[in-house]
C-alpha cells in the first residue's frame, strides 16, 4: 500500500514563494486583462512601480515590507494604495 503524504499548506507556500521572481510576476501580470476602474492603466502602473523601485520597503525587487504584498499585484490593483507609514506614496497631488 502506498503511503499518503500530508498536506501542508504552509510548506506549498513557501515552495511558491521560492519559486516567485520578479520576472515571473511581471509575465502573470502582463497576461491579465485590463477593466476600467479594477485594474491600473499602463502608464499609472509604472509610475507605481517606478516609485516602489525607489521606496526602501521595497524587498527582493518584488515585495512591500510594509504590507507583504507583491508590488506588481498592488500596483496593477486600481484601488490600491501604497501601505507606506504616514504616506499614500502613490498619490497624485
Amino acid at each position: 500500500m502506498e503511503e499518503q503524504k500530508s498536506f501542508c499548506p504552509e510548506c506549498e507556500l513557501r515552495k511558491l514563494q521560492s519559486e516567485a521572481t520578479k520576472e515571473k510576476i511581471e509575465e502573470i501580470v502582463s497576461k491579465m486583462a485590463y477593466t476600467e476602474g479594477v485594474t491600473t492603466p499602463e502608464v499609472e502602473y509604472k509610475r507605481r512601480l517606478q516609485i516602489c523601485s525607489e521606496c526602501p520597503s521595497l524587498k527582493a525587487e518584488i515585495l512591500c515590507a510594509e504590507c507583504g504584498s507583491y508590488v506588481a499585484f498592488r500596483a496593477h490593483n486600481y484601488s490600491g494604495k501604497c501601505p507606506f507609514p504616514g504616506k499614500n506614496k502613490w498619490e497624485i497631488l
